[in-house]
């Protein structure tokens, strides 16, 4: 029986890419083992049977778009732990699958991020899969366009006198800029030591003629499916915002820059910037 429907077609994408990314990509750049299991056998078979479609630039560049910012975001945590941070928040959670791979340790505390719906939609497909909900993992409902979603994460347990990692992934662009800009001020009131890995949308001006039509491909199918493109933000003008805000080092990640970072042969869409901000 197949899965039901995700209550935002945008998550159900994204893992499908990241499962797809460990069937079809050599090598991996990120190696999720439940990638596949967390979709369901039906869906998990779809993907096996869809080599030719797989093969295409365009499903190549989501694949490598969807790994290589998740991989940078624990890439990241990774980092803050050996720094002594203890707690990794994933804004947007959606289907990711990170505390469901690692290693069980009772001293790091996990929290999850997303609307009520889509928590829901998460652990019925973790139940379904028969993937076991960690201890550590704490699950926190709440709605990014509202202004108290860092008081639903503190009652979540969440010590913001302590530094944390967060991982904000495949969010902002659905965000009107002023939200966008709200959620990221509020980490950089985080305790000093803390950081975040996010991803935006880049203002067509700072486009070629082809990313920028991939842009329109892209806005047209979303909001399709009703999911509308809101923000876009100059890459400048976004460091600057969040140097202003407190945000002590700002590193910003073009598709030239991850690729120098995790292989040459990288084929990820310009469309997007990954921004890696300390506090």
């Amino acid at each position: 029986m197949r899965h039901p429907a995700p209550p935002k077609p945008s998550a159900w994408l994204t893992a499908t890419a990241r499962a797809a990314h460990q069937l079809y990509d050599q090598p991996q750049i990120l190696h999720d083992p439940i990638a596949l299991r967390i979709l369901g056998p039906e869906r998990e078979a779809d993907l096996r049977a869809d080599a030719e479609r797989q093969r295409q630039p365009l499903a190549v560049a989501m694949r490598a778009t969807m790994a290589v910012r998740s991989r940078l975001a624990e890439d990241s945590w990774r980092d803050a732990q050996q720094r002594g941070v203890q707690q990794y928040v994933i804004l947007g959670a959606g289907l990711d699958t990170y505390a469901y791979r690692a290693a069980a340790t009772a001293e790091f505390r996990v929290y999850e991020v997303d609307l009520p719906a889509m928590l829901q939609w998460k652990r019925d497909c973790l139940r379904a899969a028969g993937i076991a909900e960690p201890a550590e993992v704490r699950y926190v409902a709440t709605d990014f366009t509202a202004c108290a979603w860092m008081e639903e994460l503190q009652q979540a347990g969440f010590n913001a006198a302590l530094p944390a990692c967060f991982s904000w992934l495949g969010v902002s662009m659905y965000l009107k800029p002023d939200e966008v800009m709200r959620v990221l001020s509020e980490i950089a009131d985080c305790a000093p030591g803390s950081s975040i890995v996010f991803d935006y949308c880049v203002h067509r001006k700072y486009l070629s003629e082809q990313e920028s039509a991939g842009l329109d491909f892209v806005a047209a199918s979303l909001a399709a499916q009703g999911e509308p493109l809101q923000s876009s933000f100059e890459p400048p003008l976004m460091e600057h915002m969040l140097r202003h805000q407190g945000f002590r080092r700002v590193e910003d990640f073009d598709a030239a820059a991850l690729s120098a970072r995790y292989g040459a042969n990288l084929s990820v869409s310009g469309i997007f910037h990954l921004m890696h901000a300390t506090v």
